[in-house]
């Protein structure tokens, strides 16, 4: 029984001696052998346990923003065309010489106010002449009506004929119409000295005019100057069918309305609709629609195409800002930001643009957080730390007032 004991323990011994000698050129014990050593040995010559993972440390910081839902216009967008409810081409309505022009051409002008003066001289000319030919035809017409009331006393008596006096009566309607055709004349001369003088037909502002003082002008021919309304102006639509439907049912509860808007597509005044036309344009398949804008500061002026909104309602959208969306082939993505810090490329839908924000139809939930700069250097997983609120926003002051886009950090701008 001793001599087993020894043999076992000799064996043991070279056992441990392999073991040991296989681990001191660099490879791990293997897990029979391991068990087969005393604890001590075994705790000796098992591998050190490999250290513990530190949590990934953020590369850099990126300012954020929460998807929320808020209530938007209901809306179409348009080209519009700016229109003046009032628009008058001036010609002169008589021929002349114009010798006076008494308002300063492209300013305002008042209505009644005095435009052009055409010479007055050959139709004043003219009136007295036919002043004097209605002298003459009255005169005629007295010795006419004489004639015919002594003739008819002879003819009662039977010293005149029935034709001697049927002829003087004939005379006497001839004598009428005279002096009926020089009344005429006195009057067409009277209204020709009125068209002499141009005056503005409304308030507006004038037209720059080629025609100076000594030019001569003719009779409904000559193109003088134009005299527009601006205020308030009007803003004219061409609506599609379906869009058009939309308009006239929300005109019926009082809630259509457009909206022109600036360079940037920001809201920059509102026009009341008031006239819906009374049928399509067969050959765009368009009906157009007019809205009343206010227009005291001459922004708008007739001829001008405008940016539009025509609104017909209200609705709730989830909306994100404009700066968080980027291109990826085909589709448009956000970075989405996790609690633990990790960042998430999110395919997303848009529908439209509100100012500095757009609408996501698909791909995001209320309360998601996603990335607004910084986006060139992100990646799928990886961890970025979150700007505080304050700085975010000081930040985003300084690139609108630079105008331009946030920059990752390292990168030069071109």
């Amino acid at each position: 029984m001793r001599a087993g004991f020894r043999y076992g323990l000799v064996g043991l011994t070279a056992v441990a001696a392999g073991a040991g000698l296989w681990w001191g050129i660099g490879h791990p014990l293997p897990a029979g052998v391991s068990g087969a050593l005393p604890g001590p040995v075994a705790q000796f010559l098992a591998p050190p346990a490999p250290p513990k993972a530190e949590p990934e440390a953020p590369e850099f910081d990126v300012a954020v923003a929460r998807a929320a839902p808020e209530t938007v216009p209901v809306a179409f967008s348009y080209t519009g065309t700016v229109i003046s409810p009032k628009d008058a081409a001036l010609q002169p309505r008589v021929t002349g010489v114009v010798v006076e022009r008494p308002f300063e051409p492209g300013g305002h002008v008042k209505r009644g106010q005095v435009l052009f003066r055409i010479d007055p001289r050959p139709f004043e000319v003219a009136l007295r002449t036919a002043e004097a030919q209605r002298e003459q035809a009255a005169a005629q017409l007295a010795f006419a009506e004489t004639e015919v009331d002594r003739t008819q006393t002879l003819a009662d008596k039977g010293y005149a004929s029935e034709q001697r006096y049927q002829q003087l009566e004939s005379n006497r309607q001839v004598a009428r119409s005279r002096v009926q055709e020089a009344e005429a004349a006195i009057a067409r001369q009277k209204l020709n000295l009125e068209y002499a003088v141009l005056r503005a037909p409304f308030d507006g502002r004038s037209s720059l005019s080629d025609v100076n003082v000594g030019d001569h002008v003719n009779e409904n021919a000559t193109q003088l100057v134009s005299v527009v309304q601006v205020d308030p102006i009007e803003v004219q639509v061409a609506l599609s069918v379906e869009d058009s439907e939309a308009v006239r049912a929300a005109l019926k509860e009082n809630r259509a309305f457009i909206q022109t808007l600036d360079v940037q597509g920001r809201p920059e005044r509102k026009a009341t609709v008031y006239k819906l036309d009374n049928r399509f344009d067969p050959r765009t398949a368009r009906r157009l629609i007019r809205a009343w804008l206010p227009n005291a500061d001459e922004r708008y002026l007739p001829g001008e195409f405008v940016r539009t909104r025509v609104q017909v309602g209200t609705e709730e959208r989830l909306l994100v800002p404009t700066v968080a969306l980027s291109a990826q082939l085909d589709q448009r993505i956000v970075w989405r930001v996790a609690d633990d810090g990790r960042v998430a490329m999110t395919p997303v839908e848009t529908g439209e643009e509100f100012g500095d924000r757009t609408a996501i139809l698909k791909g995001l939930k209320a309360g998601d957080r996603i990335a607004t700069d910084h986006l060139q250097l992100l990646r799928q997983d990886q961890r970025v730390g979150i700007k505080p609120e304050g700085q975010a926003k000081q930040e985003g002051k300084a690139r609108q007032a630079s105008n331009t886009p946030g920059d990752p950090p390292g990168d030069t701008v071109r």
